[in-house]
């Protein structure tokens, strides 16, 4: 089988395209031959070497964590699954970008009947690290939140989790996403590139999917013991103390229970990726330098 692998942390040189063994099916495992992974932020940052303290696996190393395909074998003790199922997952942070996958069963769950292998592929990494994100902030009903760079592949998803809640969503983005992202649900959408803390405030949760400049414009758009929540950077928890409000950073981790429930909303209308566009496996370096460039709308994807 092939498999998109880095030979060390560095630039679009160190990938490769490799023939690697195919996985063995172990207890409590499932094979998935896979159709379609998403590309994200990460797979770049981990290819640069951003989180080689982190990665403990030697070189060759297959990128990758989230994916949609068909379940090809079952491991022994495996329930809930059958051969020929369309199934989809985050594994992460690495082993996802290959022909076939060896995954847990409890890791995965059955993808959303209504969306193809692509669109499939575009949503667990954004619905495990909303997850994250929502339980940590306790996102629910009348929440106040808003999500800095809202058209990305996470916030593009998490105003949709999040309207599906009963939040009152503001969406931050660009003037030129601010279309799209008002049809993506949210209440109301604001311009990144204007003064914004003159504008909006007083929000319950605060939702950092852009970067410590986000962070930094942030203190004062919370209300007092409001919480700011981020995916990029951990947070001045002494400058949160400092403005009488909380911080915090999450993490996605795998998570079967909150891919179910996505795929559940997905079939009843309510969650759909958008893909900006996608490449064959053989172009990865070229899609993982797309999502590099800051400007997706959605998400990425290599087709196999």
């Amino acid at each position: 089988m092939r498999a998109v692998q880095i030979t060390a942390w560095g630039g679009p040189d160190v990938v490769v395209i490799n023939d690697v063994p195919e996985p063995v099916v172990g207890a409590g495992q499932v094979r998935i031959a896979v159709a379609a992974t998403g590309v994200n932020p990460v797979d770049w940052k981990i290819r640069d070497g951003h989180m080689k303290d982190f990665i403990q696996a030697p070189f060759p190393i297959t990128l990758g964590n989230e994916f949609a395909g068909t379940v090809t074998e079952l491991g022994e003790g495996v329930s809930g699954f059958s051969v020929g199922d369309a199934v989809y997952g985050s594994i992460g942070p690495i082993g996802v970008f290959a022909d076939v996958l060896v995954t847990s069963a409890d890791w995965i769950a059955k993808a959303p009947a209504s969306l193809s292998m692509i669109e499939a592929a575009a949503l667990p990494v954004a619905i495990v690290t909303i997850k994250a994100a929502f339980d940590a902030g306790q996102v629910g009903p009348g929440t106040r939140l808003l999500i800095h760079a809202a058209a990305g592949g996470v916030g593009s998803i998490g105003i949709q989790l999040a309207k599906a809640l009963g939040a009152e969503v503001t969406a931050l983005t660009s003037p030129a996403t601010m279309d799209f992202v008002r049809g993506l649900g949210a209440d109301h959408v604001v311009d990144r590139t204007t003064a914004y803390e003159e504008t909006i405030g007083d929000f319950d949760v605060v939702l950092d999917a852009f970067g410590p400049p986000a962070q930094a414009r942030s203190w004062g758009l919370l209300k007092p013991g409001g919480i700011l929540v981020t995916l990029t950077a951990p947070p001045d928890e002494a400058e949160a103390a400092r403005r009488g409000v909380r911080a915090t950073m999450t993490f996605g981790a795998p998570d079967a229970g909150a891919l179910a429930d996505a795929a559940a909303l997905a079939d009843a209308g309510k969650l759909k990726p958008t893909i900006q566009r996608t490449y064959p496996m053989e172009e990865a370096v070229a899609a993982m330098a797309e999502v590099a460039g800051g400007n997706v709308r959605g998400k990425i994807v290599l087709t196999y």
